[in-house]
Formats: structure tokens, C-alpha cells, sequence
């Protein structure tokens, strides 16, 4: 896959990468890597609740720190919300260091600011997780529900001090430091090995003029000639990327995005479906998990490029919240998983065509999908501009 020169410059070379899917062998294997740690540990996350999922990885956390283990954790203070004061004391007694992302304006009930919605664990400054999983039962799955469908990246390598030197902005709010100086590749030409693993941080924070994980997605995009395959949670894409897939669609690029047809959200759903129907007539394929609710957030493009993280395509992950990712170009590793996904869609998703959804559209379910995406899309709007208003230094 060709990208561009600058693209090429900001990658780093020297990787192990593997992907992970949720469940209970994931949450497993996270616990095992904090227990792992020998220096440091950066933890922060969107969501933790103190229940059987996110006990024993707070008990990970604490025991680590009794090690003396300089253990850093920060959640979001909405999407946490959840977590409880006794916890907090909990953490703070054992040596952890508890931090909440807050948001500037808060009733209890209604907040205002910007979401600290990336989830990245690095331990040692060697070994990292990047994915779009929080942490509760919900995700993980119990006797009752199957885990949610998401995904995140384990990576060893050179980009993990990128991500704790990520992680310790956020911690200690420096939101405007001095750029540090990375080693550059100087390619000589605008692709690279695929042979090899490059890995480059991606991150999205609007309010500090920071887009890089929208202009990947674009980029991909419009640079993809072969396929793109998609996992979306939360999909609303704006216009721009809707228009990016579909002149993709037109060079004869084969498109494919996994949904879900069950969602925790049911306005957000709606407002989703309300696109299928343009998503369609572009000869783009949607594929809906038929017992999964979905919240991977994965884009795979050419079997070579790949980024995966916390970013959802919609203007609340674009213009509201703190987003990170993983770019990775590889093609062992981007086919791979590819190749999972094809295997999802072929035996867990059910394939949603014109017929079958036109077949099911009567005027109440359109007036139903027109009226959320317009209040997703308004509210949003209103969101955004209230912050840009209010805005002040975290």
C-alpha cells in the first residue's frame, strides 16, 4: 500500500503485533501483563466497573503496586462512573496512582467536556494493549451474554514509548508540551517493506487540533484498491469518509462493514440504520452480527493496512473525545486478521441487501431512523459548540 511521504516518516519499524479478540481469554491474558510489569505500568481506560470483570484486574493493579511497581491509573470521570469512592481509597492505599479525566461541567446527570475515551495499557515501556475494550462484565460476557465484539492489539516494540510518553501527558495534563525528537526513516520512496511491522500512534483530540486518526481513515480510504473491511461500533460516518467509500466503491473496491443489530444504545442504532439504505446503493456491504453486540472499532484496507483503537466513525469520536490508535502495516498480520473477519461475517453475521432492508422499511421505522439521526447529528453539533464555548484547560 503507498502512502505518503510524511505517512512514511512517522512509522517506526521493529515490531511484534498480535491482535486479540474480547473475551474472557482477553481479560485473562491483560491481567497476566500487569502482573507481569517490573517498573512501570500506564493504565487508563474510558470504563472500569467494580464487578467480575474489573475486580481482579484492580486486584492485578494493586498487587503490582505492593511490588513496588510504579503503577499510573486514569479513567474517564463519566464514562467511570461506576467507581466508587471505596475504590478509589482502595487504590490510593495500596500505592496506585488514581487519577480521573474530568470533565468542566457537571450537574451529576449531564456533562460537558471532552471524553478521555482511549484504552491503553503499557507496561515497562516494552510491551503495550491499544484496543476499543473496557472493562466490565458486558464486555468480557458472563452465563447470560456472549462478550461484546471488539478487539485490541498487543504490541511489543519501539512505539511503546510513544504510548507511555501518551499516557504520562494525560496523567500530568500537559497538554501543550515541546515535541519530543523520534528517530526518522528517511525512505528512499513512498511505500514500505511489508514485509516488516511498522507500527505509528494515531491520536484524535479536535479542541487540540489533533486529527491524525480521521486523516488515516480518509487517507486509507482514498489510497485502498483492492478492499476494505470494517468493524464499526457506534457507525455513523460523516459525510466526507460516507463519500471517501463510496468513490472507493466506484474503482471497483470491495467493501465490507460488520454492525450490530443489537445495540446499548437504541437512538445511536437507529441513526445508523437510517445511512444503510445510501450505504447500499454505493454497492457497500453490510454484514450485522446476528447474537453479538458490536463495539469493535477496526479498519483493514488492501489485506496490508490496518488500524484499530478506541475512534468509532462519528462526530462524537472526531470532534468530542480523546481517541487513540494503532496504524500497523504488515501483510502477515493485516491478512491474518482479515481473514478473521471474513470468517465472522461468513458464520456470525447475517448479510443486510436492499430487499431485506426495503422489505422491512415502513414509514413508521423511517420516520423513526430520520428523526434519530437528525437528533444524534444536532445534539452533537450542540455538544461541540458548547465545549468549544466553555473550553478551558483540563
Amino acid at each position: 500500500m503507498s502512502v505518503s511521504w510524511r505517512d512514511v516518516n512517522d512509522y517506526l519499524d521493529g515490531h511484534a503485533v498480535q491482535w486479540k479478540r474480547c473475551g474472557q481469554v482477553f481479560f485473562d491474558e491483560l491481567n497476566a501483563l500487569i502482573l507481569s510489569a517490573e517498573r512501570t505500568i500506564h493504565f487508563q481506560v474510558y470504563i472500569i466497573d467494580p464487578d467480575d470483570t474489573g475486580v481482579p484486574l484492580l486486584n492485578a493493579l494493586m498487587e503490582a503496586a505492593k511490588k513496588g511497581v510504579q503503577v499510573n491509573l486514569v479513567v474517564d470521570d463519566f464514562g467511570a462512573n461506576l467507581f466508587t469512592e471505596e475504590w478509589e481509597k482502595k487504590l490510593e492505599a495500596a500505592g496506585v496512582n488514581f487519577k480521573k479525566f474530568e470533565t468542566f461541567i457537571s450537574t451529576g446527570k449531564f456533562y460537558v467536556g471532552r471524553r478521555m475515551h482511549h484504552k491503553v495499557l503499557v507496561i515497562d515501556e516494552k510491551i503495550a494493549m491499544v484496543g476499543g475494550m473496557n472493562i466490565a462484565d458486558r464486555y468480557r460476557g458472563t452465563k447470560e451474554f456472549p462478550a461484546w465484539l471488539d478487539y485490541a492489539v498487543v504490541v511489543e516494540g519501539p512505539i511503546c514509548k510513544k504510548l507511555a510518553l501518551a499516557c504520562t501527558r494525560i496523567l500530568e495534563k500537559q497538554f501543550n508540551p515541546a515535541k519530543p525528537k523520534w528517530p526518522k526513516i528517511f525512505a528512499k520512496s513512498n511505500t514500505l517493506d511489508t514485509s516488516k511491522v511498522w507500527v505509528r500512534m494515531r491520536k484524535n483530540d479536535w479542541l487540540r487540533n489533533r486529527r491524525e486518526i480521521t486523516s488515516s481513515y480518509n487517507k486509507a480510504a482514498r489510497l485502498a484498491t483492492k478492499s476494505i473491511t470494517i468493524v464499526g461500533g457506534y457507525f455513523i460516518p460523516g459525510r466526507k469518509y460516507r463519500r471517501l467509500l463510496a468513490d472507493a466503491s466506484k474503482r471497483g473496491v470491495e467493501i465490507r462493514i460488520i454492525l450490530t443489530h443489537y445495540s446499548d444504545v437504541p437512538v445511536v442504532k437507529y441513526a445508523s440504520d437510517y445511512l444503510y439504505g445510501w450505504l447500499l446503493k454505493k454497492n457497500i456491504r453490510i454484514f450485522e452480527s446476528k447474537e453479538l453486540m458490536v463495539h469493535g472499532k477496526v479498519a483493514i484496507v488492501d489485506e496490508t493496512w490496518a488500524t484499530v483503537g478506541s475512534y468509532n466513525q462519528n462526530h462524537l469520536s472526531a470532534y468530542l473525545s480523546i481517541e487513540l490508535n494503532l496504524d500497523i502495516v504488515n501483510t502477515a498480520f493485516a491478512k491474518e486478521f482479515n481473514d478473521h473477519l471474513l470468517h465472522v461475517i461468513n458464520t456470525e453475521c447475517i448479510e443486510v441487501t436492499q430487499d431485506s432492508y426495503y422489505s422491512k422499511s415502513n414509514w413508521w421505522s423511517k420516520l423513526k431512523r430520520w428523526i434519530s439521526y437528525q437528533l444524534v447529528r444536532i445534539s452533537l453539533r450542540m455538544l461541540f459548540v458548547v465545549n468549544r464555548i466553555f473550553y478551558v484547560d483540563d
